[in-house]
């Protein structure tokens, strides 16, 4: 379904609706992290990926959120100045560094898991319990064939020989 008034393709396309999402999400994110915690949107995602991991590479942590290298470094960088991060040697590999939380970081990650849970509750109240459970079942579908779509020559761009062209074409509306 379109935004009301919006004629552009993309406002009817799923991605664009979830980036939309997304970014509405991200940019309150954005705003409430460094004013209540001191740390930037980017930075906890970092302490997230490195509180899941443990002590993980700078390259482990960018294939995890899918995002570019030098925006892991420049985040682990901040962190490590702000004491939230420490930077050791892999005893496995002689030129790779590993990343691990420092009490600090590990303390930064309990109070925003806090805040960043309450908030995913305070989104997910716009639904019913069985369509909350629905959406995850969904997203979860989604993913796995866009990672398909990925992994396809043409990325999902041409049609798939089990898969009719889609019908959806500029001005009309999705339901």
């Amino acid at each position: 379904m379109q935004r009301s008034g919006d004629p552009r393709l993309l406002s009817a396309l799923l991605s664009h609706r979830v980036l939309v999402l997304s970014n509405t999400l991200a940019l309150a994110a954005s705003r409430y992290y460094p004013k209540r915690f001191g740390v930037r949107l980017a930075e906890w995602r970092v302490i997230d990926a490195l509180h899941a991991g443990r002590a993980i590479s700078a390259n482990q942590i960018s294939q995890w959120l899918l995002t570019d290298k030098a925006w892991v470094s420049r985040s682990v960088d901040r962190l490590i100045e702000a004491g939230y991060v420490r930077r050791s040697p892999d005893p496995d590999h002689g030129r790779r560094m590993l990343l691990s939380l420092t009490a600090k970081g590990e303390r930064a990650y309990a109070s925003i898991a806090v805040a960043a849970r309450q908030r995913h509750r305070n989104l997910l109240n716009a639904l019913p319990v069985t369509q909350r459970e629905l959406l995850d079942e969904v997203l979860g579908r989604l993913q796995a064939r866009a990672d398909e779509l990925l992994a396809a020559p043409h990325y999902g761009f041409e049609a798939l020989p089990s898969q009719p062209a889609s019908t959806l074409r500029r001005g009309q509306r999705s339901r």
